[in-house]
């Protein structure tokens, strides 16, 4: 490893010194020849600027020869033709201007500027395009002067105008001017310099530009701020720096013959430089090319080394993983070599041969190994001929090919698999299979498990009670159950699968059972869903009504499952949902929620035709009682029958509903209002107050209305309207039931009071307001106090007393008289138990409290907590609660009185006095009732009616006592019918229960005499 790093030190070094020679060696030879091609550019400047001075001179030397020789020229005309004419020097100078090329046009111009003659035409007129007075002569006598250069506006081309003074024959003093075009003198120049990147000027001394190759329009006659002639006028090439806006370049001036003329050379240093460039570049190819080489091979020599220690590196690892990975293998792996010795195997090939693992040796012998390990028993399943097994497997590893399993000793398989390579070595697995054979056996147990589904599916599939058809994309039958042919009425034939859907629909209207219409729709709508690849429900019907629900469901592979369910029993319930929604179900009239509605258009109706609105609230009297005594099928059959007399006393223009419970409404319209109101509420009365027959039984309730109205000139919502009618209906029940009450205002202040009653009242129960006052009862044949009746009072803190007249109906009909009933019993008992042993207790049960078993829960409860002997409890009963179902009220006294209590049959007289409860309820008392006893003085018949009824009682073995006993006379009628027992102001006025016990111990008596309680009243 060292020496190759060592190497590749070496080779590193060796390449960046031949790289840094190379790069030393270019840049001198660089170097040196762009100094020699600088040097060769400058002499090549240089020549050239003498080959232009040269052919600049020779023009400007030709016009001025042509212009000295003017004066002889026209001297020599004047000898032979006499003076000199104007036109005649015109002649002679056209003849001088196309005989030489060096200038356009020749003149002679006086001083004042007029052109006395000239090569070319022109008027007089015409002037010079040059200011006479800018006209000069050289610096010396005879000299030529350049003057312009001047835009000619004749021809538009630039010129300069060359001028020398003359003198004629005859004539004064005149200026001979030559016009030079500057293109012949850039067609001079170009002939003499022209070369990429030169320029060649004319420039004055005071750097103004007279004329340049390239031509420069822009700047001829213009003062050049960096004219080269102020630089160096000897000819010798300069070096000119480059300006932030140029570039650098060679420059050369030298002066012309005409001491204000320059002609300056400049040449782009890097366009003088391009052999060179090309030169530098191919050098600086050649050596990054070199460069390129010698890194190639160091990197080369420098990759070869790595890779080198790379594969080193890497036969190691695989070495390694190759170590590791036979010892991670899942399976057992071994290497045999060509002469079945054990060349290497891994852990997991000696765990699975545990038993053999003391011979498995690296170079141990194959067969040498399989013999000991059947020896040890590694190989549980061999047979008795080891021998031949042996035989057999080594034939089957020197063949190597092929797989076996093999049974080991801890019940375990494993699967042996053997290859032999190309150099002679056999290499083998040994793979654990028993998870495998486990699963093939569980695969097997599925198998059976899943053909048994598929026969539940089966069965599933054909006891369902839905139709169920699938098909493929080609709209080929796949499958369909038994309640599908069912549904349509198919044989097997016509479904079976493969066949085409459209067949299956031709099938479906051959069999009749629907109508062709209707399978035509099916099909429609179950081609577009599934053209659609959408799932979809709808259903269909046939004109009989029946109705089928198709839901369809798309397949991944563009078929469908459809689910057919026929839906008519489902329909017929969802219209009588619809019904229901509107309607009561039991008496079939609308109920609250279309009754409102209806209401609605009626006050519309009723402002538009000018008409009055009647609403009549009913409420059925005693309903509850019916219900609870005879139970809510009776009930509801009273309901119904209710309904039923309803719609056939009032007819169909009437909107009648139950709003619930047994509330009903009526609604009319009428112009006779309110007379038309008050006799629909009588005959709505009359109608539901005669007995009903139901389930074997006369049952009669009446029935109270209360009527609100609204006429065209009132306006009223129907909020409004209900609740008057509602007010209108507590005030009939209020007025003693089975009456019409019209809604008045004061109604409405009367219903508040009602209900601040109501509400005084519950919050008297729960302050525990209500007080006991007791009325004693006089035995009156042993002279002295055998009881007392225990009466309510309620002290309001603002009202004061509040008779019990006044508050006891409306705890009956707010079924507060349950709490209130309790309460008595639980303080009477508790009063009584203070009190003699011998003296009883009465307490009014009032008909409400009868109509359910509570009360007898209610008594016990009292007669527990106080520890009273139940014998001295009187629990006083009116008729008024015998006219309820008399069996249940039987069964209910008769468990009151297994209690213990005394049960007494109070006001007898006033009810129905039906002799038949005598018989059928065990009571043990009689109490006449008063309105008897206190006419008896005045009325004979009374005197009759008290005396049987003592009669009676005594025949039957009950106890008589008179109610109402105020006067003497009165006390001793009673005495003479023999009446037993007796109660009154006479006897005693309602006292607390401190006054009751001092009213029996009677001035230190347990047994006070009649005139001593009388006097004590």
């Amino acid at each position: 490893m060292n020496k190759g790093r060592r190497l590749a030190t070496s080779v590193t070094l060796v390449a960046g010194l031949l790289s840094v020679t190379l790069l030393g060696g270019a840049t001198l030879v660089l170097e040196k020849t762009w100094h020699t091609a600088h040097r060769s550019a400058e002499v090549s400047l240089e020549r050239t600027a003498r080959v232009v001075e040269s052919t600049v001179n020779r023009q400007l030397l030709q016009v001025d020869i042509a212009l000295a020789s003017l004066p002889t020229l026209i001297t020599a005309l004047s000898r032979s033709n006499g003076d000199v004419t104007s036109e005649a020097a015109n002649r002679l100078l056209r003849g001088l201007n196309f005989q030489a090329y060096a200038f356009r046009d020749i003149l002679l111009v006086r001083p004042d500027g007029t052109v006395w003659a000239s090569a070319r035409p022109r008027p007089r007129s015409r002037a010079l395009p040059i200011n006479p007075g800018e006209l000069s002569t050289g610096p010396g006598t005879g000299a030529i002067a350049v003057n312009g250069p001047v835009r000619n506006p004749l021809t538009g081309e630039w010129a300069l105008f060359l001028s020398r003074p003359v003198s004629l024959p005859g004539a004064d003093t005149l200026l001979a001017v030559a016009e030079v075009p500057l293109s012949t003198l850039g067609t001079l120049l170009a002939e003499a310099g022209e070369a990429p990147g030169l320029r060649v000027m004319l420039e004055r001394d005071d750097g103004t530009l007279l004329a340049s190759l390239p031509h420069d329009e822009l700047q001829i006659g213009k003062v050049q701020p960096a004219a080269i002639g102020r630089l160096s006028r000897d000819g010798t090439a300069v070096e000119v720096p480059g300006t932030p806006a140029g570039t650098p370049m060679i420059a050369a001036a030298r002066p012309s013959l005409y001491k204000d003329i320059t002609v300056a050379l400049t040449l782009e240093t890097a366009t003088a430089m391009t052999d060179w460039k090309r030169d530098r570049d191919r050098l600086l190819a050649v050596v990054l090319l070199a460069e390129i080489l010698v890194l190639a091979s160091a990197g080369a020599l420098h990759a070869a080394f790595r890779r080198q220690r790379r594969l080193e590196r890497e036969r190691a690892v695989a070495s390694t993983r190759l170590e590791n990975a036979i010892e991670a293998m899942s399976d057992g792996f071994v290497m045999w070599d060509a002469d079945d010795r054990l060349v290497t195997c891994n852990q997991k090939y000696r765990e699975l041969y545990a038993v053999s693992a003391p011979v498995i040796q690296v170079g141990a012998h194959f067969e040498d190994v399989l013999r000991q390990g059947a020896a040890l028993g590694q190989y549980p399943n061999i047979g008795s001929d080891v021998e031949a097994w042996l035989d057999h497997m080594i034939g089957w590893h020197r063949e190597s090919q092929g797989s076996m399993e093999r049974l080991l000793p801890d019940g375990r398989w494993v699967l042996i698999t053997e290859r032999r390579t190309a150099s002679g070595e056999i290499v083998g697995t040994r793979t654990d299979i028993t998870p495998i054979k486990t699963a093939l056996s569980d695969l097997e147990a599925a198998n059976e498990r899943a053909r048994h589904q598929n026969r539940l599916f089966d069965a599933a599939l054909n006891n369902m009670s839905h139709g169920l058809l699938m098909a493929d994309a080609g709209r080929h039958v796949i499958v369909c159950n038994r309640r599908f042919m069912e549904l349509f009425g198919l044989a097997e034939a016509d479904v079976a699968p493969g066949t085409h859907v459209a067949e299956v629909y031709r099938a479906i209207v051959a069999r009749g059972i629907w109508e062709a219409g209707t399978v035509d729709d099916i099909r429609r709508r179950q081609e577009d869903l599934t053209l659609a690849q959408r799932n979809g429900t709808f259903k269909t019907s046939d004109a009989d009504g029946a109705t089928l629900s198709i839901t369809q469901r798309p397949m991944d592979d563009g078929g469908f499952v459809a689910i057919y369910e026929d839906v008519t029993e489902q329909q017929h319930a969802e219209s009588r949902i619809r019904f229901l929604a509107h309607h009561d179900p039991l008496t079939r009239l609308p109920n609250r929620i279309l009754f409102r509605s209806r209401l609605e258009e009626m006050l519309h109706a009723s402002r538009t035709r000018g008409q009055g609105l009647a609403l009549l609230y009913l409420d059925l009297d005693k309903f509850k009682d019916v219900n609870d005594t005879l139970g809510h099928p009776v009930g509801d059959a009273l309901l119904e029958a209710v309904g039923n007399r309803l719609r056939a006393c009032l007819g169909d223009s009437i909107i009648v509903a139950r709003l619930g419970g047994d509330e009903f409404a009526v609604a009319c319209l009428s112009p006779d209002l309110p007379a038309e109101a008050a006799r629909l509420g009588e005959r709505i009365i009359a109608s539901l107050s005669a007995p009903y027959g139901l389930d074997g039984r006369q049952v009669t309730v009446g029935v109270s209305v209360g009527i609100a109205m609204a006429t065209p000139d009132i306006a009223l919502d129907a909020d409004t309207l209900l609740k008057n009618a509602d007010m209108a209906l507590y005030e009939a029940k209020a007025s003693g039931r089975g009456v019409s009450r019209f809604f008045e205002p004061g109604i409405e202040s009367k219903l508040y009071a009602r209900l601040e009653l109501e509400r005084d009242l519950r919050a008297a129960l729960a302050a525990e307001q209500f007080e006991l006052a007791y009325q004693p009862v006089f035995d009156l044949v042993a002279d002295r106090v055998c009881g007392f009746e225990a009466l309510i009072r309620w002290p309001h803190p603002e009202r004061g007393l509040v008779s019990p007249a006044e508050f006891i109906p409306l705890a009956e009909e707010t079924e507060l008289i349950g709490e209130i009933g309790a309460f008595v019993l639980n303080r009477a008992c508790a009063d009584a138990a203070r009190l003699p042993g011998d003296v009883r207790i009465a307490v009014n049960l009032s008909p409400v409290q009868l109509r359910t078993d509570d009360i007898v829960d209610a008594v016990a409860s009292a007669l527990q907590r106080s520890g009273l002997d139940p014998r001295r409890l009187e629990l006083e009963i009116t008729e008024s609660a015998l006219l309820e179902d008399n069996e249940r009220i039987a069964t209910l006294l008769e468990r009151l009185r297994g209690l213990g209590t005394r049960l007494v049959l109070d006001d007898f007289g006033t009810g129905y006095s039906s002799l038949s409860y005598l018989r059928r309820f065990p009571f043990d008392k009689i109490k006449i009732d008063q309105s008897f006893v206190r006419e008896m003085t005045t009325r004979s018949n009374c005197v009759a009616i008290v005396g049987a009824v003592v009669g009676l009682a005594d025949e039957l073995g009950m106890t008589a006592t008179a109610e109402g006993v105020e006067t003497a006379d009165q006390l001793d009628l009673v005495r003479q019918v023999g009446c037993l027992e007796a109660q009154g102001y006479l006897l005693g006025r309602p006292k607390p229960i401190l006054a009751a016990f001092e009213l029996l111990r009677g001035a230190g008596s347990a047994k006070p005499t009649l005139p001593l309680a009388a006097v004590g009243s």
